[in-house]
């Protein structure tokens, strides 16, 4: 299965695939690093748009990043 950076726009539950998109190549996620901009994770299509694959390994690591305001291997923080 395929893999990509998703940046989270947003709108609603950090755990929640409709709330990303796809983006080409790896984001930019500025410092300080204290609320989530991408996650990279497994592709899935959803009304014919690809959306991450969020496993209950990456929600987890998903929320240790959010609350321990600290970037992992498939979650990047950003500012705002």
């Amino acid at each position: 299965m395929a893999a990509a950076w998703f940046k989270y726009d947003c709108s609603g539950s950090i755990t929640d695939p409709m709330n990303y998109n796809l983006v080409s190549g790896t984001p930019i996620c500025p410092t300080p690093k204290v609320h989530l901009c991408a996650i990279f994770a497994d592709i899935q299509f959803i009304g014919a748009v690809q959306r991450p694959v969020i496993t209950a390994a990456l929600q987890a690591e998903i929320n240790l990043a959010f609350s321990t305001k600290m970037e992992s291997a498939n979650v990047r923080l950003k500012p705002q």
